[in-house]
């Protein structure tokens, strides 16, 4: 699964120009991609940078005078890591591309062209998570092969695998079997050598059988031969296994001792799920298909529940593998309850469920899925001295007669479906709609244009309010206000579903009106009961390169009669940068208002700071990149105490968002952050109740 800190994209620059690195960082957040980067001029200060920090990818530029690609692909190595190189050239050729893919680069970049590394940062970042998961999958496999070589060694019956016809592995009770006392004695050793002569062709002609799927049996009455001479019949059952990487035949042979309680514990460690003894992910992939088989042969429909933690990443991060199991094992727990009749439970995958639900009723599906949901949301987990809650997402896929006939499809359809309700904020649920083919970005961006403008007709807008919350006791009530669409009939769009789409069709813009005339409404609603409250309102980048709005805000203020200063607007620190002459005019107005105004996303240019000083903002809100794993993470605290710090000093107040745990609550205070914004403290909600008195000094 994706969450949103899977696509945070670390990046070192190493140029000359940091005007140059600037422009690289802007292109790509331009471009939708959520970067971090860092920079370096030389290469004693790339190996400091690579040697302390989380990085994905380096951009290179080669034309540095006295360092080399050959030199950057050597300190990585010598730092230990495995890293991704981009080259950057003002000019290139072909040869100069082969020469620098040969060491080591995965591409060269002209510097002209920063669309295309736009997307060749996007295809690298995920080529390099891609290897980190296969890194961890065969750390995983190997792992999983001990304990299979664990259970073999002291199996009671007889095992060995043979690989054309010659042993290359067998436990001790094969050894036994056989009057054997170490597998050197019986190593390269033919199986057929082992068999009474008059049977050997009848072996041939069976394993010649079996290697073409012609056999009818897997078994095969022998008669052996002991190390002793002596003889002793015995019944062999054949299967392919692999060992060590490589195909083979193993060799099972029974013992007469009663193993069936032996044969049950296989059994069961074979299906389930140790941790949690839910079904694992490979039976549940059998009993899926099975199910695809029935539904096209005419069998009841039935549902695919894929049920994924929210953000967690983030919770590994804060409370560790072993307490990330007691999680999930409640979470197991949970669904058992809420499923027992006629379901099968399965643990997925690391942070992931899957159940297959036999109710032929979609509306009771969806009643019980939202219940899981909720029955997950106010579950606190106790691991150790931490106490730890989450949400989850519940992606859902309808089997029936028209079900993609390849389960590996229908893992990766809701998988899709599971990125966007997870990018969306999770804590919910989504059926699967299946389309006739990929829509194109100009397709999808209309299909979001017509609910836009559809939510504006009818008025079927929702305003969200969160709380932004002082936790230096400075005095009032300040939210920031969000808009939800709520078309009949089409899905809830919050803001991460449509806020790109909007821009890219230039009705950002009226949904930016829509928001400062609706925060004006409550400001002027709240004054009539004597509450003073402070608005925060995100302006897209068509609103702050609109010489109009700050005339027509103006307006709305004085027919309200509400003062300026409470409403509060915010731009980002990537649309400062790329509209820098439009952000400094616009900030000049709104102040001509008494309005306030916030640099959001703040913290991930190279030289943040710098930005600041031509705008002169009256808050800073910290980038959410900062907030991943902040309670474990000195490396990010320190950083986010230096910025809140300069921001003191500039007298500017500083707000950390993205609050989603009780574990971050402990370092709010170490930090200087102002103010702190998230769902812990509270989700995005229609009323306006928070008791700003809770988390006062």
């Amino acid at each position: 699964m994706s969450s949103d800190t899977d696509k945070l994209i670390r990046l070192l620059i190493v140029d000359e120009s940091l005007h140059q690195a600037e422009i690289i960082t802007s292109a790509l957040r331009s471009a939708g991609l959520h970067v971090l980067a860092e920079f370096a001029e030389d290469s004693a200060e790339m190996k400091t940078i690579v040697s302390s920090k989380a990085l994905d990818l380096v951009l290179f530029s080669m034309e540095l005078p006295d360092f080399t690609l050959q030199q950057v692909q050597n300190l990585i190595r010598e730092c230990g890591r495995h890293l991704y190189t981009i080259g950057l050239a003002t000019t290139i050729n072909e040869e100069m591309v082969i020469a620098a893919m040969k060491l080591g680069a995965q591409d060269v970049i002209s510097i002209a062209s920063l669309e295309r590394l736009a997307l060749v940062v996007k295809r690298e970042a995920g080529n390099i998570k891609t290897w980190r998961q296969t890194v961890k999958n065969e750390k995983d496999l190997h792992e999983s092969e001990k304990r299979c070589q664990s259970l073999l060694a002291s199996s009671k019956d007889a095992v060995a695998y043979v690989h054309e016809g010659m042993h290359i592995y067998a436990n001790k009770a094969y050894l036994e079997l056989f009057g054997n006392t170490d597998f050197d004695e019986l190593e390269g050793m033919p199986l057929i050598d082992m068999v009474q002569p008059k049977q050997q062709d009848e072996l041939k002609q069976f394993l010649r059988n079996f290697s073409q799927n012609k056999n009818t049996t897997n078994e095969l009455q022998l008669t052996l031969i002991h190390d002793s001479g002596e003889t002793m019949d015995a019944l062999l059952e054949f299967s392919r296994a692999s060992y060590e990487g490589e195909l083979c035949t193993q060799i099972l042979i029974r013992s007469r001792e009663d193993t069936t309680e032996l044969e049950q514990q296989i059994n069961y460690m074979r299906q389930h799920d140790l941790i949690t003894g839910l079904y694992n992910r490979q039976y549940f992939l059998d009993d899926l298909q099975q199910r695809i088989d029935n539904a096209a042969n005419g069998a009841p429909h039935s549902f695919f529940l894929y049920i994924s933690i929210d953000n967690f990443h983030s919770i590994r991060t804060n409370i560790g593998i072993s307490g990330c199991d007691i999680l999930i094992n409640d979470i197991a727990k949970i669904l058992k309850q809420e499923y027992v009749t006629n379901q099968l439970i399965a643990r997925f995958g690391a942070h992931t469920f899957s159940i297959i639900c036999s109710d032929k009723d979609k509306s009771i599906i969806e009643t019980n899925a939202k219940a899981l949901i909720k029955q997950v949301e106010q579950h606190i987990s106790e691991t150790g001295p931490q106490s730890i809650s989450c949400t989850c997402s519940i992606a859902i896929y309808s089997i029936d007669e028209n079900t993609h006939d390849n389960p590996n499809e229908i893992i990766s359809r809701v998988d899709r479906t599971m990125d966007k309700i997870q990018s969306a904020g999770g804590n919910r649920i989504m059926f699967y709609v299946p389309v006739a083919g990929e829509m194109s970005q100009q397709e999808e961006d209309g299909e979001i244009v017509r609910q836009i403008k559809s939510a504006i007709a009818k008025n079927s807008i929702t305003a969200l309010f969160q709380p932004i919350v002082s936790i230096n006791g400075i005095s009032g009530e300040r939210y920031e206000i969000m808009a939800r669409l709520d078309n009949e009939g089409a899905k809830q769009l919050h803001k991460k579903d449509y806020i790109a789409a909007a821009e890219r069709t230039r009705m950002a813009g009226a949904l930016d009106r829509w928001a400062i005339i609706t925060a004006i409404k409550q400001i002027a609603v709240a004054s009539q009961s004597d509450r003073k409250i402070d608005i925060f309102i995100a302006l897209s980048g068509d609103g702050l390169q609109d010489p109009t709005l700050p005339r027509w805000i103006s307006a709305r203020i004085q027919s309200a009669k509400i003062p300026g200063e409470q409403l509060v607007f915010s731009i980002s620190e990537a649309h400062a940068i790329n509209h820098l002459k439009a952000v400094k005019a616009l900030f000049k107005s709104l102040k001509e208002l008494h309005s306030q105004v916030v640099l959001d996303d703040f913290g991930t240019g190279l030289n943040p700071f710098q930005l600041v000083k031509h705008i002169q903002p009256d808050f800073l809100r910290i980038n959410n990149a900062y907030v991943e794993g902040l309670a474990s993470n000195t490396q990010n605290q320190d950083s986010i105490r230096e910025m809140t710090s300069q921001a003191a000093a500039m007298e500017i107040k500083s707000i950390l968002p993205g609050v989603s745990d009780a574990g971050m609550l402990s370092v709010l205070w170490k930090v200087g952050a102002d103010f702190v914004q998230g769902d812990f403290l509270q989700a995005p909600a229609e009323s306006l109740n928070y008791d700003f008195s809770s988390m006062s000094s």
